[in-house]
């Protein structure tokens, strides 16, 4: 059954994400949200460590790699004492509840601050009865679960909507090579990056391609025995509705005095904009990039602990754990993407500085003796310019690479931006005020103003690949990314949701102290409701209207692999043998019997290093029977079987490899197995060039 299967690649796929990483976090001792959320990007970078050691050691590739690894790193973390708490006064179940943060308290003239008392409403006002319960750990869970269940939620509806179905292929390039990649790490057993980066190389030619993302959805294949096309489409989904909504929570969470609301918020306005995740779920596909971004709001987090910007309490950081968490998730993010380091640096790097100034105005104005704090955020920032301009530069692709044009006016890239509209989309002027009132509230009523510098940042890039000509300065802010529109512009959900929530939480809070009646049951309905019509209100925009359609024929068309090719793919073990080479053209989507059928194919992807034999067979394979150096050719490279689904290709290209156009006409092949148009053919004998038949 459909469902069973289902089921059975989802438990792997959560096992895999979170297992390896499990032991790691429990010896950090960490916060249960802040461990949720940081499970994952743990998880990787321990599978892409393992992935390369196991390379090294001649170690087959299986789930039990990471997991020693784990295991091993979890426990001497364990055995240091890295997440042991200095105090004595631990949090315990009997304890007295943690105090629920009151932003807008810290910038209120003459306000009172929060105190560890149990009487806390949903947005922070005492002496209710829903304060008693979101004073209690399951009221706080709560509130994260409702969170959590809202914008995952979303974001899964949304996303099978677009998909079809789970078990539907995505019809893009890049796809080719994902899937590809996975069948090619399961045959090889071994996940290298440089494994996957020699696919589609000559021997001696291999290089370093990102690979966790085929690493991770290999291991799930591995687990739970099922397709990899069902693998790869529950790891995409559970990306997008539970690693990436957690980030968001845990960042307001421990990185801002919000409140439950401004926690609960961050987690259902997850998908308030198309521009991520969903969009990074069909374009390209970049699946990769889908992983590193939907990790970055935890690099954020970090940051914002490392210089201090974080608020104190149970929920802070401490400096053992931040040397743990922060190389593990930056290189969780690196490792599965090299792009999302620039993206880090657009976001942090403002963050960093905002923290220099706001240590100096410190040291000014109320602590003039403690010059500690400045010197090392400041040396922390200048490093970090230093080095992120360097790297800027130095491994910014050739200009040759940055392929991509503006779309819009500068006024039309405005409106686009403070509209979170994705790339190319019209503004939304309805979902546009909603952003400037709860960022101005964030800006007036909280201390977490560095969510604002953020999000101009990511703002400023979001503008410039948009609006910018092509010309030197374009490929200067852009080029990183091949000044892709689609790469850059999703990186403003990032700084824009937690935005959002903060603001969200400091305008209930200001409600509370007009309307009282807000102090109970009302303020959490009202806070819930306004969620959901910012949702609506971005989801009935024209923006997502002309998304979905875009994005669902990145799914539902034909273009690259039809139903009847699908089904022929799912039969091609029955009829041919594992040692066999079968004849493809991925253009057209036949290069995916790698992936679906198990099976070698000649041509694994569109672009690839082969030797002369192979471009031989793919422009004259239909002349074996009357060509003896197009016979010798087949018969060495073990080519057997070819596959014609017709000259239609993806980017409105028709028969590239045109030896397989009418290979079944020639008397070069015959036809084996046929569904709808999609053709299995067979080889038949012929002569080679000594006079001898093959075959």
């Amino acid at each position: 059954m459909d469902v069973l299967r289902v089921l059975a690649v989802l438990v792997a796929a959560l096992f895999v994400l979170g297992a390896p990483g499990l032991p790691t976090v429990l010896a950090l001792r960490l916060r249960p949200l802040t461990a949720l959320a940081v499970v994952t990007p743990v998880s990787a970078v321990l599978i892409a460590a393992s992935a390369e050691l196991g390379h090294l050691l001649s170690i087959p590739w299986t789930v039990l790699s990471p997991l020693v690894l784990g295991l091993v790193l979890g426990g001497l973390l364990w055995s240091a004492g890295i997440g042991r708490r200095r105090s004595r006064h631990t949090h315990r179940a009997g304890a007295a509840p943690e105090p629920v943060a009151h932003d807008a308290a810290h910038d209120a003239p003459g306000a009172m601050p929060p105190t560890a008392t149990a009487t806390t409403t949903l947005t922070g006002v005492p002496e209710t009865a829903l304060g008693h319960v979101l004073a209690t750990r399951r009221g706080r869970a709560a509130t994260i679960v409702l969170g959590l269940a809202i914008g995952g939620g979303y974001i899964l509806l949304r996303a099978l909507d677009m998909m079809g179905g789970l078990f539907r292929v995505n019809q893009t390039y890049d796809n080719v090579f994902h899937l590809n990649a996975v069948r090619h790490i399961l045959r090889h057993g071994d996940s290298s990056a440089w494994t996957v980066g020699g696919m589609t190389a000559l021997p001696g030619n291999e290089t370093y391609y990102p690979a966790l993302w085929h690493q991770t959805v290999s291991l799930v294949v591995q687990s739970s025995g099922q397709e990899i096309i069902l693998a790869s489409n529950v790891v995409m989904l559970l990306l997008g509705t539970l690693v990436w909504p957690l980030a968001l929570m845990a960042l307001v969470r421990t990185g801002t005095s919000a409140g439950p609301v401004g926690w609960m918020a961050a987690g259902a306005l997850a998908g308030v904009t198309s521009a991520f995740p969903l969009s990074m779920m069909s374009w390209g596909i970049l699946l990769p990039y889908l992983f590193s971004l939907t990790m970055m709001p935890l690099v954020l987090m970090l940051i914002v602990h490392l210089v201090g910007l974080a608020p104190t309490g149970e929920q802070r950081l401490r400096g053992r754990q931040l040397v743990v968490l922060l190389p593990a998730v930056c290189g969780a993010v690196a490792l599965a993407h090299p792009q999302g380091v620039f993206v880090a640096l657009v976001i942090c790097i403002p963050v960093l500085v905002w923290a220099t100034f706001a240590a100096a105005g410190d040291l000014v104005r109320r602590r003039p003796r403690d010059g500690r704090r400045l010197v090392a955020v400041g040396a922390l920032t200048a490093l970090a310019v230093v080095v992120a301009l360097d790297g800027w530069h130095r491994f910014r692709p050739p200009l040759t690479s940055a392929v991509w044009e503006p779309n819009a006016t500068l006024l039309q890239a405005l409106g686009q931006t403070v509209s979170l509209a994705p790339n190319a989309t019209p503004a939304w002027l309805p979902l546009g005020v909603v952003v400037v009132a709860l960022t101005s509230a964030a800006l007036i009523g909280s201390r977490s103003r560095w969510l604002v510098i953020a999000f101009v940042a990511a703002g400023a890039m979001s503008v410039a690949t948009r609006a910018t000509p092509v010309g030197d300065l374009r490929y200067l802010l852009t080029g990183n990314w091949y000044s892709d529109n689609n790469r850059i512009t999703v990186m403003l959900a990032t700084a824009a949701v937690p935005l959002l929530a903060v603001g969200l939480d400091v305008l209930l809070r200001w409600a509370e102290r007009l309307l009282p009646v807000l102090r109970g049951t009302a303020g959490a309905v009202l806070a819930v409701a306004l969620c959901l019509a910012i949702i609506a209100v971005g989801y009935f925009s024209p923006s997502t209207e002309v998304s979905r359609t875009y994005l669902e024929r990145e799914w539902r068309s034909d273009d690259l692999l039809s139903d009847d090719e699908r089904a022929l793919l799912l039969m091609l073990p029955e009829v041919v043998p594992e040692d066999a080479v079968i004849a493809t053209n991925a253009w057209n989507g036949s290069s995916l019997a790698y992936a679906i059928s198990d099976r070698q194919v000649l041509n694994i992807y569109m672009g690839f290093q082969a030797e002369p034999k192979v471009h031989l067979l793919n422009a004259e394979l239909d002349d074996a029977a009357t060509n003896p150096e197009v016979c010798d050719a087949a018969d060495e490279l073990h080519v057997d079987y070819a596959l014609d689904f017709g000259p239609r290709e993806i980017h409105d290209r028709s028969a590239t490899y045109t030896g397989l156009n009418e290979i079944s006409e020639t008397g070069a092949a015959e036809v084996v197995l046929q569904v709808g148009d999609a053709k299995l053919l067979r080889m038949l004998p012929c002569r080679g060039t000594d006079g001898s038949m093959n075959g």
